[in-house]
Order: structure tokens, then C-alpha cells, then sequence
């Protein structure tokens, strides 16, 4: 059990790893394409406007083509943001979480209230600093893409010597799948809450899911700090 413990926190960090690689490919790369193709386009609208008769429906069908590249750079742009690499190894588990919901508000229009009920302990095992944080991330994202509210609350504490997360909003809320036992869901559409899950059980932890359609949401995280 030790060895498959270990295995699952390593798993955790490559992860990590390959999640950045990802994020710095898809930056060097195809963002760089969209951002050339939307000054081309932009430099092509100049152009058409200074000729003497510029035909409206291209003027139109370039004004579109350089709305649809803006928004789907704004969305790029938002996500590389939210999976941008904290500074895990150097800062504390408070500082990281702190970062997050700045930057949660700041692409969006919802503000966040931190509750810190107990200190938490300056040291924490890197692999439950991953864990927590990205299912933050992606607990504020549901709100954000979803529950169709202006505040949400996260909850940060330790008890027993285990770090507990709770997020929670007042928002749609929906009929949550099973996430554990043999009826745990592995459909495509809950991908966020499986990884939620996967994060959690990787570092020992657990996580419950509470909502109903009209209702608001609340996510709870349970995650063990061994000495």
C-alpha cells in the first residue's frame, strides 16, 4: 500500500507536469497562429475600407471573422490562465488558493469569499497542494460556467490533520451523478467532477458533491496531511 501511495503522488506531479507542457505548447502555438491570422485580417479591413467602393457583405464577413478569432482568443487566453502553474513548491497552500480566487474574479464577474476557520500548517506534501488547488480551479470554473451567480463562497480549514475544502454558490445547482462505488459515473459530460474525484482519491482524499436543480451547489474535499 505505501509503494501504490507514492506511485499515485508521482502520477499526481507528472500530471502536473504534462499539464504545463500542454499549456506552453498550445501558447507557442496555435495562439500565436490565431493572433497573426487576426492581424491579417484586421490589416486586410483597412484596406477594403480605403477603396473607393469597399462591397459591404466582405466589409461584414471580415468584421465577423475578426469578432469569432477576438472571442476565441479571450477564451484561450481565460483558460491558459486558469491552468497556468501556481507556485506550488514555493509558496504555501493558503498563498496558492488566495492567487486562484483573485484570479477566478478577475475573469469573471463573480466575487469570492475565503472562510479560514484553523490555521493550516506551512508544510504541506506537494501532491495535496496539486490536488486541492486544481480542484478549486475547476470548482470555480463550474460556478463561472454554470451556476449563473455574482458570489460564491470556499471554505479552507484543517481538522484532525485533514485539510478540508469547501465551495459552495447559490446558483442553478443540478441532480449530481454518483461519483463513488459501482455505480460511480464515467460519462463524458461529468469529466470535471471525475477529475475532482481522481485528484482527490490520488492523495488519499474524498470528495461529496451536494446540489439540486434551484438549489446552489456545494462541493466538499477531504484530503488526509501525513506527517
Amino acid at each position: 500500500m505505501p509503494d501504490r501511495n507514492l506511485a499515485a503522488k508521482r502520477l499526481l506531479a507528472v500530471t502536473e507536469e504534462e499539464l504545463q507542457r500542454i499549456v506552453l505548447d498550445i501558447h507557442d502555438g496555435p495562439v500565436q497562429n490565431l493572433f497573426a491570422a487576426l492581424s491579417q485580417l484586421t490589416l486586410l479591413r483597412a484596406r477594403i475600407s480605403d477603396l473607393p467602393s469597399p462591397a459591404e457583405e466582405c466589409v461584414a464577413t471580415v468584421n465577423r471573422a475578426i469578432r469569432l478569432l477576438e472571442i476565441s482568443l479571450g477564451d484561450i487566453r481565460d483558460l491558459l490562465g486558469t491552468f497556468r502553474s501556481p507556485e506550488f513548491a514555493k509558496n504555501t497552500l493558503t498563498e496558492i488558493v488566495e492567487d486562484i480566487i483573485v484570479q477566478h474574479e478577475s475573469f469573471s464577474t463573480c466575487t469570492v469569499t475565503l472562510e479560514m476557520n484553523s490555521p493550516l500548517p506551512e508544510s504541506i506534501p506537494l501532491p495535496v497542494k496539486i490536488a486541492v488547488c486544481r480542484i478549486l480551479q475547476e470548482a470555480l470554473s463550474n460556478i463561472r460556467r454554470h451556476a449563473d451567480v455574482d458570489n460564491a463562497s470556499v471554505e479552507l480549514m484543517m481538522e484532525r490533520k485533514t485539510i478540508i475544502l469547501e465551495v459552495s454558490d447559490k446558483g442553478r445547482g443540478f441532480e449530481p451523478p454518483p461519483l463513488n462505488g459501482p455505480k460511480a459515473t464515467e460519462k463524458q459530460e461529468h469529466i470535471g467532477l471525475r477529475g475532482m474525484r481522481e485528484r482527490a482519491e490520488l492523495v488519499g482524499g474524498k470528495i461529496t458533491v451536494e446540489s439540486r436543480p434551484g438549489e446552489g451547489t456545494r462541493i466538499r474535499v477531504e484530503i488526509p496531511v501525513h506527517e
